[in-house]
């Protein structure tokens, strides 16, 4: 009987677990709270903040009936448990077992019912937005300021990442947010004040040889009532939360915020290319097809002397006119490499753009201004 009880409640628990912090697999079956009870909750374009508030409600009740669903297993599939629990411990204790684990459920059921109450308002979301109201006392004048934040969400150019199944971050033009299971934070990005705790190292797989460094964001807001909060993001989206975000991100500890790969390769072929001749060029520049923002100062000319024996592996000499800048191309010549091992990069070959010759790092030159 043992062994079937500790069999059973590994099994249930691995499915609380899942429901819980539900894998990326789930999520993509559409396999979770939000995505069964979708039409329930309506749709985050047209509504965010009411959608999370009715969110964070039926998370938080769907997740609390995990424990009573545990006892209700046990008393279905080990009933032998459960006589045994009566004739040995007490002739009541299934049903003192059955009572305590719905307190819970009856206190979240009370709370939940409390914020439902006079349209959400006693919500913890909707109190927040409220401190937002600038001096309207009235209980509703939170949907004002919901109004403001659903319009900024509708936006395409707002910043968006997540950072597990149950975490996302939000910046909009005037909010910053993040998003939990049971709760969002909020606050105006003219109060917040963020700053740079810590940073961890992470290698995503024993196939990717890159680390990936996440950063650990404290945001405090100078509005009374708004309690601080943390956020994690990667290095990479580092550079994004910064041009959408208001104030500067202080980093009084020091940390070291790594580049993206595509910065430290540029920087690696800048390096190599400066190294190159120059070129003098007769022809008037035009602007780099790839940004159209600087004129293109960069000329494929074979100088790294291998010769092509049919391998296909080899440089071809390319006749096309220049087209593109230094930094377009590195991009370019980045996106057609292994991604799971960029140390080979610097010593590998991408085709020109236009006509398709291979080329390598020691055929591009700079174009001289004389």
């Amino acid at each position: 009987m043992v062994g079937e009880v500790w069999f059973y409640s590994l099994l249930y628990w691995l499915f609380a677990l899942v429901v819980v912090f539900p894998p990326d697999e789930m999520v993509a079956a559409g396999l979770t709270v939000e995505a069964l009870l979708g039409s329930w909750l309506g749709s985050q374009l047209t509504g965010f903040i009411q959608y999370q508030i009715r969110r964070t409600a039926v998370t938080l009740m769907v997740h609390v009936l995990l424990l009573p669903g545990y006892i209700l297993m046990l008393i279905r599939t080990e009933p032998s448990l459960m006589r045994w629990a009566n004739t040995q411990i007490h002739p009541d204790t299934t049903a003192v077992v059955v009572i305590l684990s719905l307190v819970p459920v009856i206190v979240t059921a009370l709370v939940v019912t409390n914020w439902w109450r006079d349209n959400w308002q006693r919500h913890p979301l909707s109190k927040t937005l409220s401190l937002y109201s600038q001096g309207n006392v009235r209980p509703s004048a939170w949907v004002s300021v919901a109004s403001d934040v659903n319009n900024e969400f509708r936006r395409i150019d707002k910043f968006s990442t997540k950072a597990n199944s149950v975490c996302r971050v939000i910046a909009t033009d005037s909010w910053l947010m993040k998003v939990t299971a049971y709760r969002v934070h909020l606050t105006h990005q003219r109060d917040a004040v963020l700053s740079l705790e810590s940073s961890v190292n992470h290698q995503l797989s024993q196939n990717n040889s890159l680390d990936t460094q996440l950063l650990n964001i404290k945001v405090t807001s100078i509005r009374e009532g708004i309690a601080p909060f943390y956020i994690r993001l990667s290095s990479l989206e580092y550079s994004e939360l910064e041009r959408k975000i208001v104030n500067p991100v202080v980093n009084a500890r020091q940390v070291v915020v790594q580049q993206s790969l595509s910065d430290r390769f540029l920087e690696a072929f800048l390096e190599i290319v400066n190294l190159n001749p120059k070129v003098n060029i007769m022809d008037e520049s035009v602007m780099c097809i790839g940004c159209m923002e600087v004129a293109a100062n960069i000329k494929l000319q074979r100088q790294c002397g291998t010769t092509n024996n049919g391998s296909g592996n080899s440089c071809v000499a390319c006749y096309c006119r220049p087209m593109w800048c230094v930094s377009c191309l590195s991009k370019w010549f980045a996106a057609r490499q292994d991604q799971n091992h960029p140390e080979s990069w610097l010593s590998s070959r991408a085709p020109c753009p236009t006509c398709r010759s291979p080329f390598c790092l020691l055929d591009v030159c700079i174009i001289s201004d004389h």
